[in-house]
């Protein structure tokens, strides 16, 4: 596999790496459906759901990147923890986001690539292998659902149709005090591109680690929503020489700053609100 592009990386708007991240995803996401429905599942140490699947497609994705950038570094789930090197290019890798449905037969589940510079997300690429929709971003380029311009922005106001995702364990410290419906698909990143695509007003997730985060970041930031932590970590700028298999960034993103600021108020009112993240 070879990037479809070979100029030298230039502004956000004309990344040359976005071509090689989206080829990339739909390869890896080729090969998790050859192995969907056929792979059996363990639990690792942290709780969390291994394949056989995750660790053949992280070695693959990982190959690819090290093949075509041999300069960047790379942080996977499955291979890569930590980074020793400063000011590199990141690549920040979840080669199977949702490894319990996936192990179930269910279908939502996905890829996510993102790429790091100077610390902070500057491309993302989201692909659901069976669902067939890929979303990607570029750092000040929008957000994209399948070549369309995405969109978190909508009316504000949370009714009791409104819709909000909440991981698994969220409601036991960050339960929002508002009327709209909890809603749980099993794939972090699924359910923080519902924000982005305009479909959740908000997603609280309790627990997840960089690879979880990285893209979907850089998503929602771009399709106008809002994303922060919950207990002031910041991920971003990524700092080397840290193992980041081990810290956990609570995040809420939110249809908009305005919304985010709300929720957060309804969650921890006792810390009052707080936003650092959209545009």
């Amino acid at each position: 596999m070879t990037p479809e592009t070979t100029a030298p990386r230039s502004s956000a708007l004309e990344h040359s790496t976005l071509p090689f991240a989206v080829k990339l995803a739909r390869a890896a996401g080729k090969r998790l459906l050859d192995w969907f429905g056929n792979t059996e599942a363990r639990t690792k140490e942290d709780g969390t759901t291994l394949t056989q699947a995750d660790i053949a497609v992280d070695a693959f994705i990982c190959a690819e990147i090290e093949a075509n950038f041999p300069d960047d570094l790379i942080i996977s789930e499955e291979m890569n923890h930590s980074h020793h090197k400063e000011n590199a290019d990141v690549w920040v890798i979840d080669p199977l986001d949702g490894s319990t449905n996936f192990s179930q037969g269910l279908s939502l589940w996905g890829v996510s690539i993102a790429l790091l510079e100077r610390g902070r997300p500057a491309v993302a690429v989201l692909y659901f292998p069976v669902l067939d929709m890929l979303c990607h971003a570029c750092a000040g380029a929008s957000a994209f659902e399948d070549g369309r311009t995405i969109s978190a922005r909508r009316p504000a106001e949370i009714a009791r149709h409104s819709i909000f995702t909440c991981s698994a364990g969220a409601e036991q410290r960050y339960w929002p005090r508002l009327p709209a419906k909890r809603r749980t698909f099993g794939s972090t990143i699924y359910e923080l591109s519902l924000v982005a695509r305009g479909q959740a007003l908000y997603s609280i997730v309790s627990e997840p680690k960089l690879w979880d985060l990285a893209a979907a970041w850089l998503l929602i930031e771009e399709a106008g929503g809002a994303i922060d932590t919950l207990d002031g970590s910041a991920p971003f700028p990524l700092t080397c020489a840290e193992d980041h298999s081990h810290p956990h960034f609570p995040l809420l993103a939110a249809a908009s700053p305005e919304l985010w600021q709300h929720v957060r108020a309804s969650i921890m009112p006792e810390q009052g609100p707080r936003c650092r993240r959209g545009r």
